[in-house]
């Protein structure tokens, strides 16, 4: 099964922790979200990663291909049900073939500032997946 991830699971590290098995595969994108960090996060202490519709937007993030003991690991981390829910949306790679994957949301929250540990951690996330360069400035270090 795919796993897009598009906020701190995109960074290598931390998915190697999380999810041994799971494989990097590529970069891919969602068409019709956009990437916000809103909400208060105890444990990260502050706004985290999250996707809200929007028409007219992309969100790029990193394409995993994982088991079903990988996606019960992300579920505990994501807090699943309870904070993040999840479905699987169609994502895309740069040659335009669509892929079927999981994908962790929420309903939309106040805006805010991520701590800098966290933002710190999605854009080396970013880099390892090779995001876009402009997207990188402006979603994940607002520039």
């Amino acid at each position: 099964m795919y796993y897009f991830a598009y906020g701190s699971n995109m960074n290598h590290r931390q998915m190697e922790t999380r999810c041994p098995t799971a494989k990097y595969l590529k970069k891919a994108y969602l068409q019709g979200y956009r990437f916000v960090y809103d909400g208060y996060s105890s444990i990260r202490g502050d706004a985290v990663a999250n996707i809200v519709g929007e028409k007219c937007s992309i969100v790029w993030g990193g394409l995993y291909e994982l088991d079903k003991e990988c996606l019960n690991s992300l579920d505990n981390f994501e807090g699943y049900p309870d904070c993040y829910t999840r479905k699987i949306l169609s994502v895309k790679d740069d040659d335009g073939n669509e892929y079927e994957a999981w994908v962790y949301l929420r309903e939309p929250k106040k805006i805010g500032q991520p701590s800098q540990p966290y933002r710190n951690t999605v854009y080396e996330g970013a880099r390892n997946c090779s995001l876009p360069e402009d997207y990188i400035k402006r979603y994940i270090l607002q520039e």
